[in-house]
């Protein structure tokens, strides 16, 4: 078989249904063989950006490795957004890419050119920083063994994105059809099990007010069950990250609430309280942690379980304890950690701050203007979508509003999270649906965000998928407006000012898409989600705000809008954070939400 067809029967393989693509001409001999393979689907996308997002979202929906094919220089380079998606939110995925023949590249003159062969760009270079392996093939026997390198690679670990580029002349050269075996094998480290063990119970023991941070690594290990059943077991409180809220039901009775610096006020209140913090599987970025580390968890001892030991040395501070796990094996941890004796008083103050704010996240500007409150619109999607459905989510204001007031029952939530770009919710959606036909499957966006990426609401007319465009519409990039209301003195530009939207309703229309305009909340109906591909344009005020929401320099647990000093204090009823003294003098005793108040 020639290179390509052997790259083609190697994809199925490793169990990939189908790719993604957008054709050219140093892609074109592979193209064809995954076209003529009775087992493989070309899927055509509009821009190779689009075909990173969608592989990107294979592996969160199914668990297969999702593939694109990309040709050489831009298509190639167009890939890099959604490889970054993948490589910073560990998703597996696999990227081929075309390239310039070896006779024709700059590499035969032995001088330093910018380029020799046409759209030759060295795009293996420019991925590596973004990619867990990446590499250049240069004959038959470097693609036999370097394509189950790769997958190996992309699999192991702490996972993430590999890229193999393929000179033309390797793509159309004969080889053996000789096939390494594939089959995945998972070491146990006993000597990591064992230590690990130890630790969360010495940790633990000494525990008074604990909590466990529910961290996106432990979905991506597949053990939520696992954990699920020890957390319900030992009775801990838990809060999660953005990237685990996914992979429980909200209604845990020991869930509190998602935290961070959009996170719920309760949680927020609960681990910045709390003496011994477990982190499963988070990196504790600065979107948890604030843009100020130490004023996170300042009474506590914080435990980081995570299989990336590079992530355990950013930990400089003695209250950080890290511990190395492939969280594969955390079942066999659980097993060993002894119950733990928990303080009713801490119980009760959890379970306080729960009642007192989980779910309760209000828009001061939709009471004032008598607008659609985003938080309103998010909690009647919770009600009204399946059970199973699918929402892949964009970036912005929107994706806040959603974390923070969808209630999970069944339904895969996931956005990239870690690099965030504009343009993600679509592309991912259109992955989704290919990987799960049967699923009710909802893209989230906000205005700005759909227009990046708009073109591929043709690739959903072209194969008819059954896909519903949520459009949160506020006319602006909502979470620039809000920080330059905050630092900019409400200097709109490139954020309101030289910004436009469409007239999403003839957009619809073009592209041969059912359309909605929610100006109300009885317009918000689950029938709209039985009308094939359909654009929902939910319509909201350009005043709309995230609420909660941190300010620079404060702790997560003192977001605005402020709470009155009498009610920070009992939220905070362990530790005290103090607050600025111009900010005390402006909230006052009896509290004021400094609407829009410029810090």
């Amino acid at each position: 078989m020639t290179g390509s067809e052997y790259i083609a029967e190697f994809l199925t393989r490793i169990g990939s249904r189908r790719v993604f693509t957008l054709q050219g001409g140093a892609c074109a001999f592979m193209v064809d063989a995954v076209g003529r393979h009775p087992d493989l689907e070309v899927i055509c996308v509009q821009n190779e950006q689009a075909a990173a997002m969608a592989a990107d979202a294979v592996w969160r929906v199914s668990r297969r490795v999702g593939v694109t094919m990309a040709t050489s220089g831009p298509g190639a380079t167009n890939l890099i957004t959604g490889i970054a998606c993948s490589y910073f939110d560990s998703i597996p995925s696999i990227h081929i890419t075309g390239q310039v023949n070896q006779r024709e590249s700059s590499a035969v003159h032995g001088a330093n050119v910018r380029q020799s062969g046409f759209q030759e760009t060295k795009i293996v270079e420019i991925v590596r920083p973004i990619t867990k392996y990446a590499v250049l093939v240069k004959s038959v026997e470097e693609l036999r063994r370097e394509l189950s390198k790769a997958y190996n690679i992309a699999i192991s670990g702490r996972m993430g994105p590999v890229l193999i580029d393929v000179p033309m002349d390797i793509q159309q050269a004969e080889m053996e059809p000789i096939f390494d075996d594939l089959s995945r094998r998972d070491d146990v480290d006993v000597e990591s099990i064992n230590h690990a063990a130890y630790a969360l119970s010495d940790i633990l023991s000494a525990a008074k007010r604990p909590v466990v941070l529910w961290g996106g690594g432990i979905g991506l290990a597949g053990v939520e069950a696992d954990v699920a059943t020890w957390i319900s077991e030992t009775g801990l409180p838990f809060v999660s990250s953005w990237a685990g809220l996914t992979s429980f039901p909200h209604k845990h009775p020991q869930f509190v609430g998602q935290i961070g610096v959009y996170g719920n006020r309760g949680a927020n209140f609960v681990l910045q309280n709390a003496d011994t913090v477990i982190a499963l599987g988070s990196r504790l970025d600065n979107r948890q942690r604030s843009g100020n580390a130490d004023n996170f968890a300042t009474d506590a001892t914080v435990a980081v379980v995570d299989v990336d030991v590079e992530e355990l040395r950013k930990y400089a501070n003695d209250r950080y304890r890290g511990i190395h796990l492939d969280l594969h094996d955390f079942p066999k941890v659980a097993a060993q950690v002894p119950s733990v004796n928990l303080d009713p008083e801490w119980i009760a103050y959890v379970r306080e701050m729960k009642s007192a704010y989980y779910g309760r996240e209000t828009s001061s500007t939709a009471l004032r203007l008598n607008t659609l409150s985003p938080y309103d619109v998010i909690r009647r999607l919770s009600e009204i979508v399946d059970e199973d459905a699918v929402i892949a989510a964009d970036t912005g204001a929107a994706v806040c509003w959603l974390h923070q007031s969808f209630s999970v029952k069944r339904q895969t939530l996931f956005t990239a999270g870690g690099n965030s770009p504009m343009g993600y919710a679509l592309c991912a959606a259109i992955g989704a649906k290919l990987e799960a036909p049967q699923r009710q499957v909802i893209s989230y966006n906000g205005d700005g965000g759909l227009q990046v990426n708009i073109q591929e609401l043709q690739t959903i007319r072209h194969l008819d998928l059954d896909i519903a465009v949520i459009v949160m519409n506020n006319g602006c990039y909502g979470i620039i407006k809000q920080f330059q209301d905050s630092y900019l003195g409400s200097r709109y530009i490139a954020s309101k000012d030289g910004y436009s939207t469409p007239d999403f309703g003839a957009v619809a229309k073009a592209y041969g898409l059912a359309y909605a305009r929610i100006e109300k909340m009885s317009d918000l109906t689950p029938d709209l989600f039985k009308q094939g591909p359909i654009l929902i344009d939910v319509v909201l005020s350009d005043q709309t705000l995230i609420e909660p929401k941190l300010e620079m320099g404060r702790p997560i647990n003192d977001q605005y809008p402020y709470l009155s000093q009498a009610e920070y204090t009992q939220g905070n009823r362990y530790v005290p954070y103090p607050r600025p003294a111009h900010l005390e003098v402006m909230i006052g005793a009896e509290g004021s939400n400094l609407e829009q108040q410029s810090l």
